[in-house]
């Protein structure tokens, strides 16, 4: 199969397929979750079809008109580095909704768990496959609105709920300053497409000798950031952990979170080799590697202990990226890259584990568990694998990247000189220290020493094979990429390295590399890691009573403060704005109309009643305007809701047959179809309500009605009799564009329709989404009454 074919399927089957799951779902009932795990068996496969071609060959890029105007097309860049996050995104996708088999209650709403995990992973496909940087955003965006959707999984929850807007506030405004930053490379560049600027060595020579390359590289960075909960953006993942444990395993181990590092990995090629790229990228990497593994200390939750290990994570491979110098720009690229790889497995596995045990235990309160390696022994043989490859120990995964972590820093640290070469690798270490004694705390605070028995069930058992067998098989990958790492690395991390530094790479990985620097800061790192280990209910006491005595020094605070205080400046604009009545918005609106009306008139010297004006006028039209005009009134001083809807219907019916006198008869049909419509839904509705008007109007409010509508009357009287008389300057009607470019550029022969669909189609667009948002407001509506009884 042509590999482009094949990733056009992979991407767009679990949209396709999560369109039709409630239908499957009334098939299969409570079964539904291995239809969502075929489908997303079947993106692994479509591609891992794609991959022999590109790991033989290099990238593969083809695309299908899309936006030609704006020279964007549907395209797909297909490489190394594509292909690995393509078979994560899709392999973890079927472990995680195999195990939410067993997880999940038949209880919970599947269809619209399953649906949002299909769509979130169809989102992330696209995402990393997407060559124009456009279509990258709007998949970005795609992400970030499913990850809401699960984060927010279970809607009656405060937490839940907080955690999701909090999550789409972080990363979807990220996104925005990404696509700004998007822009600042189209205007350097003239080009959206990111195969373009990648295969063009004097376009990303131009890029960096480029007065706007700071700009753009800072607001690329901030989307990368937020979205891998790098540097001030970390505090939504904490609070995003309110999600179902398989949507965490999911979104915050392996795809979501690394949507920056893609992002990071991507723009790579464009930005490194330079001094900002060093400071900015790797400076945050390692900033955040050591603060997040610090804070994870005082975490008493299973899983905010693992969203603050895989924020520290993160930052080891943000600092691996951004390791660079103008001679070597590539420094960490490849130790980054498997490390991407062994942390998916390793933390997607842990956090499988902690859904098994607060699964069985009732609780993700860590204090509360202890000497759970009896009565779940496979369980803690699992997640004792996964913890210890993340701790760095031999002969996992998590040992070789760490050690390849170690050797790029000493290299960077060499290469820099002065202090940076004792305080990078010292940093590194430090990092490493954290992500020892945390994961040591993961194992002994679950499943070593005494049993809480006031604090447990009484029986605790290990759950059913299905939620065994895939952190089983996670725990079994981390060992076989720590034995064997060769076809690891020869089949995924060399195509994508090679993709990232766009020259074929040769990355050699050992188990054994001899006695040197590396295994020396390893040797240190557990020494010191089991020192710290000692103090740590110490440390996170201390952490404790800091931030009990100082609250305010905390991003969290700031983000609580702004947020609320929006809502409080928000609620009272609103009560300012909308204080309830229809009427006080008419009034403004008519008192503002009159202002902005007059304004033309006064500027060009308009006068009340031009000069020389025809009363040309043919019986027809006199009798026409004159029902009009009684209509009107009519409508207006009728004494009953149901006469004043008639007298207004029968106005619209009216100005039908004005449109029949100009020869329109599409227009008069579409204004006769759509007054009967209104007609009837107003005839429905105010059948419900008393007939005769409830307000009474005093003379004060009686005149000053008049006074209004009478102004409102002149102001547009006065402008259309100046626009007959040439208040503005002649000009050619556009209708003859119209007429000769409809059928050879819109291919239509009804003029209406192209105009509205192709000429105007955005502005038709943005008509169809007000009325769906419109749509949605009353249907929400009406579901929340109907929820309260």
């Amino acid at each position: 199969m042509d590999p482009f074919i094949a990733i056009i399927l992979a991407v767009f089957l679990p949209f396709i397929l999560a369109g039709i799951l409630p239908a499957v779902e009334r098939l299969v009932k409570d079964k539904i979750g291995w239809y969502a795990s075929g489908v997303a068996f079947l993106s692994l496969l479509l591609v891992a079809v794609a991959a022999p071609e590109v790991i033989r060959g290099g990238a593969v890029q083809s695309s299908v008109q899309w936006i030609p105007s704006m020279g964007l097309n549907l395209s797909f860049y297909i490489d190394g580095l594509s292909i690995m996050f393509g078979i994560i995104v899709s392999g973890i996708g079927v472990i995680i909704m195999s195990y939410s088999n067993g997880y999940m209650s038949t209880k919970e709403d599947l269809s619209r768990y399953y649906r949002q995990l299909l769509l979130f992973m169809g989102s992330m496909l696209g995402m990393v496959f997407s060559a124009n940087v456009i279509q990258l955003f709007i998949f970005w965006e795609l992400t970030s609105i499913t990850s809401f959707m699960l984060i927010g999984y279970w809607r009656n929850r405060s937490l839940s709920v907080y955690g999701a807007t909090k999550s789409l506030i972080v990363t979807a405004g990220g996104g925005i300053f990404m696509l700004t930053g998007f822009l600042l490379l189209n205007i350097i560049t003239g080009t959206f497409d990111i195969g373009t600027i990648l295969q063009d060595p004097s376009i990303i020579t131009t890029i960096k000798g480029h007065d706007l390359f700071l700009p753009a590289l800072v607001l690329i960075l901030i989307g990368a950031a937020a979205k891998s909960a790098q540097g001030p953006f970390y505090i939504w993942l904490p609070n995003a952990m309110e999600a179902p444990t398989p949507v965490s395993a999911f979104l915050h181990s392996a795809t979501m979170v690394k949507a920056g590092i893609y992002l990071i990995a991507r723009v790579h090629p464009i930005f490194s080799g330079t001094d900002a790229w060093l400071v900015l990228v790797g400076g945050l990497g390692i900033i955040t590697m050591v603060a997040a593994g610090f804070l994870a200390f005082r975490q008493t939750d299973i899983k905010g202990l693992l969203a603050y290990s895989t924020i520290s994570q993160l930052g080891y491979m943000m600092a691996m990226y951004g390791y660079t110098t103008y001679q070597y720009p590539g420094i960490g690229v490849a130790s980054a890259t498997f490390h991407l790889l062994n942390h998916a497995t390793f933390k997607a596995c842990l956090f499988l584990v902690a859904g098994i045990v607060a699964h069985e235990t009732a609780t993700r309160d860590i204090r509360k568990m202890g000497g759970l390696r009896k009565e779940l022994p496979f369980t803690f043989i699992i997640g004792s694998i996964a913890a210890l490859s993340m701790a760095g120990i031999p002969p996992l995964n998590g040992f070789l990247s760490k050690e390849m972590f170690y050797e790029s820093s000493l290299e960077i640290g060499q290469l820099l000189g002065g202090p940076f070469a004792i305080l990078i690798p010292a940093a590194a270490v430090l990092g490493g220290v954290f992500t020892f004694a945390y994961s040591i705390k993961f194992i002994d605070g679950i499943f070593l020493g005494k049993r809480r028995n006031d604090e447990l069930p009484k029986h605790i058992h290990e759950p059913s094979m299905i939620m065994l067998i895939p952190p089983g098989f996670l725990a079994l990958l981390v060992i076989i990429i720590g034995l064997f790492p060769s076809a690891a690395v020869t089949y995924m991390i060399e195509p994508a390295t090679s993709g990232i530094l766009l020259e074929k790479a040769n990355v050699y990985v050992s188990l054994w590399h001899g006695f040197n620097a590396a295994l020396v800061m390893t040797i240190v790192t557990f020494i010191a890691g089991i020192a710290i280990y000692t103090r740590y209910d110490a440390i996170a006491a201390w952490q404790d009573s800091f931030n009990a005595r100082h609250t305010k020094i905390s991003i969290n605070y700031v983000y609580d403060s702004i947020v609320d205080g929006a809502k409080g400046k928000s609620s009272s604009f609103a009560a300012f704005m909308q204080p309830g009545p229809i009427k006080p918005y008419l009034v403004s609106l008519l008192v503002l109309f009159i202002v902005l009306g007059t304004i033309p008139l006064i500027l060009v010297g308009g006068l009340m009643i031009p000069p020389g004006l025809a009363f040309d006028i043919n019986i027809y039209e006199l009798i026409l305007l004159c029902l009009i005009v009684v209509s009107a009134v009519g409508a207006a001083v009728m004494g009953k809701y149901i006469y004043a809807v008639l007298a207004v219907s029968a106005m619209g019916y009216l100005v039908s047959l004005v449109f029949i006198n100009l020869k329109a008869p599409d227009l008069a049909m579409t204004q006769i179809l759509v007054e009967t419509l209104f007609t009837i839904i107003f005839l429905l509705v105010i059948v419900k309500v008393p007939q005769t008007f409830k307000e009474h109007l005093t003379r004060s409010v009686l005149v000053k009605d008049l006074l209004i509508s009478s102004a409102v009357f002149v102001t547009v009287l006065v402008l259309l009799l100046n626009a007959f008389q040439g208040i503005t300057s002649p000009f050619e009607s556009i209708s003859y564009y119209f007429i000769e470019n409809s059928v050879p550029l819109a291919k239509g022969h009804n003029m209406v329709n192209v105009i509205l669909v192709d000429f105007r189609g955005i502005d038709t667009l943005g008509e169809i989404v007000v009325i769906c948002l419109a749509g949605l407001g009353v249907y929400n509506l009406i579901k929340s009454r109907s929820d309260s009884k």
